[in-house]
């Protein structure tokens, strides 16, 4: 059997007038790889907007929405749309609601004029900040003593 005759074997029918005449399999490869890894513009944009769109729920896992953020960026490399590190960190922070503006700023001020904000140290600090607040919420972290005294 013919290498391409054995690839044309795993092609959806409908697709299939898409590849009948490449006569070498290297050559139908190529012509599948192209087609179907979609590095067109409507794709990439469409991975954009997800990103963009991605919204922290106060109160849902952190770790999940890192999750989610990672899912959503990972397409992006196969899609051809380089995003640098820091553009990657300010869109997972840009992610967060408004109830997470201080943790922004210290970010920017804890950050040395000129530096690039990464993204592991915002994930770091993400996670941080959950606990933080998950200590707070709790009343785990400690409390101040007081003692009641009667002045009569």
């Amino acid at each position: 059997m013919k290498r391409t005759t054995y690839i044309r074997c795993f092609i959806d029918i409908s697709l299939y007038n898409n590849f009948n005449e490449e006569n070498k399999a290297h050559e139908l490869w190529e012509k599948i790889s192209i087609m179907l890894e979609n590095k067109n513009v409507v794709n990439r944009v469409s991975v954009i907007r997800k990103i963009v769109r991605l919204r922290y729920q106060d109160g849902s896992s952190m770790a999940e929405h890192m999750n989610a953020f990672q899912g959503l960026i990972k397409p992006s490399t196969s899609l051809e749309v380089p995003l640098a590190d820091e553009v990657l960190a300010l869109l997972l922070l840009g992610s967060l609601p408004d109830s997470w503006e201080t943790l922004v700023v210290t970010l920017d001020n804890a950050e040395p004029e000129g530096n690039h904000l990464s993204l592991t140290r915002v994930k770091s600090s993400l996670l941080n900040e959950e606990a933080r607040r998950n200590e707070w919420e709790t009343g785990t972290d400690s409390k101040a003593l007081v003692i009641e005294t009667d002045t009569n």
